[in-house]
Formats: structure tokens, sequence, C-alpha cells
């Protein structure tokens, strides 16, 4: 019979392979904020949107207090300097943001107003 591995095994696994990439372990990444959640703990929720796509990203209060010198609104574009890894429990990727610098107006949210 052929190995079988269980949900959490193969999670580990790519998180793995995303950890040991060098390009993914300090990227920037720019587009238009959407999704933003500010959390109770202190932990930011958002997604980072352009016209071909949408990437889901975390920024943790610890990173916030260093990393983050304004309040992010929907529709801003900003620059996020951060890491690409899986979120184990789910099976998705994000992007773990350790730094963000605002970057204009969002031409997504400017059309949609």
């Amino acid at each position: 019979m052929k190995t079988v591995y269980s949900v959490g095994q193969v999670n580990r696994y790519v998180k793995n392979m995303f950890t040991q990439d060098y390009v993914l372990r300090k990227v920037y990444v720019k587009g238009e904020v959407s999704n933003c959640k500010y959390h109770t703990s202190g932990h930011i929720y958002f997604s980072l949107k352009d016209e071909s796509g949408a990437i889901a990203c975390v920024m943790f209060a610890g990173e916030r207090r260093t990393g983050l010198t304004f309040r992010m609104q929907e529709g801003q574009k900003v620059i996020v300097l951060g890491s690409v890894s899986v979120y184990e429990r789910d099976g998705r990727y994000q992007l773990y943001a350790r730094g963000i610098l605002p970057d204009g107006e969002g031409d997504l949210y400017r059309r949609y107003e």
C-alpha cells in the first residue's frame, strides 16, 4: 500500500517548503488594503489586492508596535514587508507582515467610490 499522510503532515510539509524558499522569507508586496480588521488582541488581519488577485495577510501585535506607524484603512495602497508561510490549522498560505508603509490611495477603491 502507498504511504498515506495526515492533513497535518501535509500542511507541515508545505509550510516547511515555504520556509526554505529564500524569496518568500523576506518579500515586499504592494497592493490595496481590503477587509482590514483590527482585532482586540492587537493583531491586524487584512487582504492585499490588485487587478489580478489577493493575498491574506496578518500583522501580529508585537510586529505592529515597530512596523506600523499609521492606521490602515480600506482601499489604501501599501507596501508590506513580510514572509509568506502556511497557517497549518487551515492549510492556507498568507503574508506575515513585519512592516507596512503607505503608498497612496488605491485605484480599486477609487473606482468603487
